[in-house]
């Protein structure tokens, strides 16, 4: 195992001083040199603690975070257990459901709620709270669109100040910050009590939309090709965004105050609508994390760290480096630094540290293929590769190439040629697990996005 150091996304002056002790890039920790960093960590701390006190102290909450990336399936068990134990454990877990999202809320609650009790959740501890804008068409009776106005409710805050974790359900996120901030931008009632579970150690989690929320800095909609096309738009009003309408950007929640979140990340090709995102430096965020389906992002807020829980995993982008330009009114990406975590792999957010989970061996060395074109993406080929193949098997794992080209067309117009490249400092890492499926960790691949135009011209006889 390759001997690195991880530094990326300082947060304040004092890391500097450390950082520079050190060669520049992404770097891996690694047990030999795991003492040294103890070291050198914990005078960081103490140090950073004496001068700047007031950034050890700002969003910091005790709680934690399940950010889920959607499809969360009912056997998951790698995270439904993590967010009960967070909440105190099956006796004492008690969760606040709000499917403000969701275009059918109370058969969102309801199959969230079973799920909850098969894993051994008193029913008694389940509470839903009714805050939503549409109605369900499953009650007869009730339209669930008049809960439009319960964030301001304040017995249902008593409600959630008694719960040691809240679910956010999926659907619209715009949904959940209509309903929970008011148009001057503060916290409802039912926000706040939020907030307080969190900040007393509660955990606060959600899926699809109700991952999307979790940021400051929250995408609204869009698909990724809508993204690098037509731009950043921030004055919707309507109540469904299109698709292609370019990249929604609106004020979420804030618990995460560490980057962007978006969900279905992998299996929507959404890394382009969050470089977008990220390159815009009106939000002021340097780090993205992508949440595949069935995957939740943990975070541990007492560690300040993230960790992988699931099926697939968290890409990690990081704009640190990169620079953007424009050919033509649109965007060329250039340098943005691309990682992949999957199950108990961890990220220190603090430093951008990445630790693959135990038992995985590097791929430098033993890769296990040699393809020197890897990643055709067209209907023709026998599998359509998603950004984790590219990145994992048909690059870290792959000694026949270190550079993999992929061209979206879009019609007529302009298209995109996204480029990986195996950095020297690039690291992957693998472990083997049952049925011959893999588990890695991509640390620091180089992502270029480049505008192109393509034109498809028949061959003549």
């Amino acid at each position: 195992m390759t001997n690195k150091f991880v530094k990326k996304n300082s947060r304040c002056f004092i890391y500097s001083f450390f950082n520079s002790y050190f060669r520049s890039g992404v770097y891996l920790l690694t047990p030999k040199n795991a003492y040294l960093m103890k070291i050198a960590k914990t005078v960081l701390i103490l140090c950073g603690f004496l001068i700047f006190p007031e950034a050890f102290c700002q969003n910091t909450p005790a709680g934690n975070l399940v950010i889920a990336g959607g499809g969360l399936e009912d056997d998951n068990a790698s995270v439904y257990r993590q967010l009960i134990e967070f909440a105190g454990g099956q006796d004492s877990a008690a969760f606040a459901v709000i499917p403000s999202a969701s275009g059918v809320p109370v058969q969102s609650f309801v199959s969230f709620r079973n799920v909850l009790i098969s894993y051994g959740v008193n029913p008694d501890h389940i509470y839903l709270i009714p805050v939503a804008m549409m109605d369900d068409d499953s009650t007869a009776g009730v339209d669930e669109s008049q809960w439009k106005d319960n964030g301001e409710d304040s017995e249902l805050a008593l409600i959630i100040r008694k719960c040691s974790g809240v679910w956010f359900t999926g659907g619209d996120q715009s949904r959940t910050v209509k309903t929970l901030i008011r148009p001057d931008g503060s916290k409802t009632v039912v926000l706040e009590a939020v907030w307080e579970v969190f900040r007393a150690g509660g955990v606060i989690g959600g899926s699809s939309a109700g991952a999307a929320i979790m940021s400051e800095s929250m995408i609204g909609g869009g698909n990724s090709l809508a993204a690098l096309s037509r731009g950043i738009i921030t004055d919707y009003q309507g109540n469904d965004f299109p698709d292609g309408g370019g990249l929604l950007m609106l004020k979420g929640l804030g618990f995460f105050p560490y980057g962007i979140v978006d969900q279905h990340f992998d299996a929507r090709a959404r890394f382009g609508r969050l470089a977008i995102a990220l390159m815009d430096s009106t939000y002021g965020c340097k780090t993205g994390f992508g949440v595949d389906e069935n995957t939740a992002l943990i975070y541990l807020g007492s560690q300040n760290l993230v960790k992988v829980a699931g099926a697939s995993g968290v890409t990690v982008m990081d704009r640190s480096g990169a620079r953007i330009s424009y050919v033509n009114d649109l965007p060329l990406i250039e340098n943005l630094s691309v990682s992949y975590l999957m199950e108990n792999d961890t990220y220190e957010l603090s430093t951008g540290m990445i630790t693959p989970a135990e038992g995985k061996k590097s791929t430098r060395g033993n890769e296990y293929n040699d393809i020197p074109d890897p990643g055709q993406t067209g209907i023709l080929s026998g599998s359509s590769a998603t950004l984790r193949d590219l990145l994992t098997t048909n690059l870290m794992d792959n000694k026949g190439t270190d550079t993999i080209c992929n061209v979206t067309l879009h019609g007529n117009h302009p298209g995109f040629l996204v480029t990986l490249i195996k950095k020297p400092e690039s690291a992957g890492y693998y472990s083997e697990q049952p049925y011959g499926t893999e588990r890695y960790t991509v640390v620091d691949v180089r992502m270029d996005i480049t505008p192109v135009q393509v034109t498809v011209t028949p061959l003549k006889k």
